[in-house]
């Protein structure tokens, strides 16, 4: 790979660079997921899950910038609609998952339950590397655009959810107390559910520019 493109890219116009990495991001994105949810099924940690959770509806954002780039590319439809259609689902699964993984971690902080703490970092660590691998694939660009942007934020936030739910199993493993998990489980909620309402927001605030925009 030359400056962000593949050794067979031939000319700009037929440039699919782009689409190619983002494939392999969300083939990988995929990889993560189901490696964190058989991780917390096996070692009981709610907060995996939740990770788990989490890099699904990144995934989903990865499809629709794969989309994106392929419409953008056919000059069919434009970006900005197309975004704001995945954002919306996008934000709706966040707030689902944030709303199960808090009724679910409520009700263990009442009775928790045993971890296997070094099946639980095991895991975790996995879902960071791969956050990193991701990271390293994506790349930065010389003049980024919107959706490259918005897949380096989501890898980023996977990247630091991973890394929180390794501390958590270091703190369980040190100090054996299995609360641990859902108390960090529902702050992962409270964060997803945070970054659901910026994305309803951001959403909100385009369509309304855009109306405004169309009216001048």
């Amino acid at each position: 790979m030359k400056n962000g493109h593949f050794n067979n890219c031939t000319t700009p116009d037929d440039c699919w660079c782009e689409v190619k990495r983002y494939w392999f991001l969300f083939v990988l994105a995929l990889i993560i997921f189901a490696g964190e949810v058989v991780g917390g099924i096996i070692s009981g940690s709610l907060a995996l899950l939740a990770d788990a959770g989490h890099v699904l509806t990144d995934t989903i954002a990865m499809l629709v910038s794969i989309i994106t780039a392929y419409y953008v590319k056919r000059k069919r439809w434009s970006e900005k609609s197309i975004r704001a259609i995945g954002g919306v689902i996008n934000a709706l699964l966040l707030l689902a998952i944030a709303i199960w993984i808090s009724v679910e971690g409520m009700e263990r902080i009442n009775h928790p339950r045993d971890i296997i703490s070094k099946t639980m970092m095991a895991f975790a660590i996995f879902g960071a590397l791969g956050n990193w691998l991701q990271y390293k694939v994506l790349g930065t660009l010389k003049e980024e655009h919107v959706t490259h942007k918005a897949m380096r934020l989501h890898i980023l936030s996977d990247l630091f959810q991973s890394a929180t739910v390794v501390l958590g199993g270091v703190a369980i493993y040190f100090t054996q107390k299995n609360i641990i998990d859902p108390v960090l489980s529902v702050g992962i909620a409270l964060w997803m559910a945070w970054r659901a309402w910026n994305l309803i927001i951001q959403i909100k605030e385009g369509h309304s520019h855009h109306h405004a925009h169309h009216r001048h």
